[in-house]
């Protein structure tokens, strides 16, 4: 199924819990922890753009941003360093 610039779904949760999935590298939404859907395309650092926009313009708090930021940094430098040794 490809998506068209017009094309939407509309799924409703009653009790939504959202996490991404490194195994299969896509985020994922389930309801109750049971029945999911799966986005695909949706990588890791989307997913933490995501939630430095939500710190940012939803919490407006902008200490945590810098903090989330500087975590998701060292992140990436060790995965870096573990692949370099």
């Amino acid at each position: 199924m490809s998506l068209k610039t017009e094309t939407t779904y509309e799924y409703y949760f009653n009790n939504a819990y959202l996490y991404y999935c490194q195994q299969h590298d896509c985020l994922r939404v389930s309801n109750d922890h049971e029945d999911n859907v799966l986005l695909n395309g949706v990588k890791q650092g989307d997913v933490d753009n995501f939630i430095i926009s939500y710190i940012e313009y939803v919490l407006k708090d902008d200490n945590l941003k810098d903090a989330f930021k500087a975590s998701v940094k060292k992140q990436l430098a060790k995965d870096v360093e573990s692949i370099d040794e």
